[in-house]
């Protein structure tokens, strides 16, 4: 598309003899002539970061340009820098894609020029308008051969996995990881089309980043899957915590949703097999939701024995509810449970304890004499512990605590 639009703004530049632009709608440059002896402060910054500054952005928006039909002459501004100009609508098919601008600093455009100047923002705008177009069928394919890559059939999956590489859709470079992120509600809400139209933009924001081919997208009903290389996420380990951010600014400041939670799987061999990757991910999300101190971004790797019980199905988990002992704990005193689950988690290590309760140590002995006579469990017993344990966590993700 860039080179199109190019070869539209030098075609202009040449026949009127001055310089010509090209921005889309949130005035960020996508094409430039030569200056032709034209130009001000304010094109100069323009062309450097390929967007328009803050304070220029507030004075375009006062222009109430979305409503222009035709060209419009605006008038200098000395204190931001800006000479006039004339900036046209770059419109097809009664859309609007963006605005072509010309510098006009002695008003001696003509009607035929600006005439020339509106042909020239049509033909733009048809060139936006296939790309969109375009846009939007790569869009859809993707999103059909991405689902069937995160199928349960393996042969749907790796029939998805050839496609997308002939298709020119990703390009593989080794393993590949899957990274999600969920919206976390205040309420009972779920995502709506909003919502997914919302992490559909964050997506594509952080997918920018990666360069073409650099990752496949997908949004489900309540959450996005991200799936690049491995070797990216490895030089950009700030990608997930990216992909977060973004998610809520796209989302906006709302009272429906409370946070974003985004998890990483581990990598997966080859991009047929990252669908196990997309799993892992899932099972971290969901230890986030019920262990906070995972939120609100988690890898699957720093689980620990969270990523086996988080894999087995949560009917299974508690099919055989949880163990006495655990519920005489919960049932007894919540002190007893938080002060039980650190003791196990610090390998029984009673100095470490108190440290991060702000106990002495004499404390927390006395509280472990607690905890086994309430479990009836040795905890000088291997066999015990581990018991404990595995019941602590499993009352978790069952949500009891």
């Amino acid at each position: 598309m860039l080179e199109e639009l190019q070869r539209v703004v030098d075609a202009l530049a040449r026949r009127l003899g001055r310089a010509v632009a090209v921005d889309d709608l949130d005035f960020r440059l996508l094409a430039y002539s030569a200056h032709h002896g034209e130009g001000d402060e304010m094109r100069a910054r323009v062309i450097l970061s390929r967007e328009a500054p803050p304070e220029a952005l507030a004075w375009l928006r006062r222009q109430r340009l979305g409503r222009a039909t035709g060209p419009v002459r605006l008038p200098a501004d000395n204190a931001l820098g800006i000479l006039p100009r004339v900036v046209v609508p770059v419109v097809y098919q009664d859309v609007r894609f963006g605005y072509l601008w010309l510098f006009d600093t002695d008003g001696s455009l003509t009607d035929q020029q600006l005439e020339l100047a509106s042909e020239a923002a049509a033909d733009a705008g048809a060139v936006c308008f296939r790309e969109r177009v375009l846009s939007d069928l790569r869009t859809a394919q993707e999103g059909e051969l991405v689902r069937d890559l995160l199928s349960d059939d393996g042969q749907t999956r790796s029939m998805a996995s050839a496609r997308l590489v002939e298709g020119g859709l990703f390009a593989p470079r080794g393993d590949v990881t899957a990274v999600v992120a969920r919206p976390v509600p205040t309420g009972p809400n779920a995502v709506d089309e909003d919502g997914r139209m919302a992490l559909r933009a964050a997506l594509n924001t952080v997918s920018a980043r990666l360069g073409d081919r650099g990752s496949l997208r997908l949004v489900r009903p309540d959450h996005a899957v991200l799936v690049l290389p491995s070797a990216a996420l490895r030089r950009s380990p700030a990608l997930p915590e990216l992909l977060r951010a973004t998610s809520l600014d796209r989302l906006g400041r709302s009272t429906t949703w409370r946070d974003v939670h985004v998890a990483t799987g581990s990598p997966a061999r080859r991009l047929d097999d990252a669908v196990m990757s997309y799993a892992q991910a899932l099972d971290a999300l969901r230890v986030a939701e019920v262990v906070p101190t995972f939120a609100p971004v988690v890898e699957h790797a720093s689980l620990g024995i969270y990523a086996l019980l988080a894999g087995q199905p949560i009917d299974q988990l508690g099919a055989h509810g949880v163990h006495p002992a655990v519920r005489r704990l919960l049932e007894t005193d919540l002190q007893l449970f938080t002060t039980a689950e650190l003791y196990l988690d610090k390998a029984g290590d009673a100095r470490a304890t108190a440290a991060e309760l702000g106990l002495h140590r004499a404390s927390v002995y006395h509280r472990v004499r607690r905890i086994e006579d309430v479990t009836e469990l040795d905890l000088s017993d291997g066999q015990d512990r581990l018991i404990l344990h595995l019941g602590i966590k499993v009352s978790r993700l069952l949500g009891l605590v």
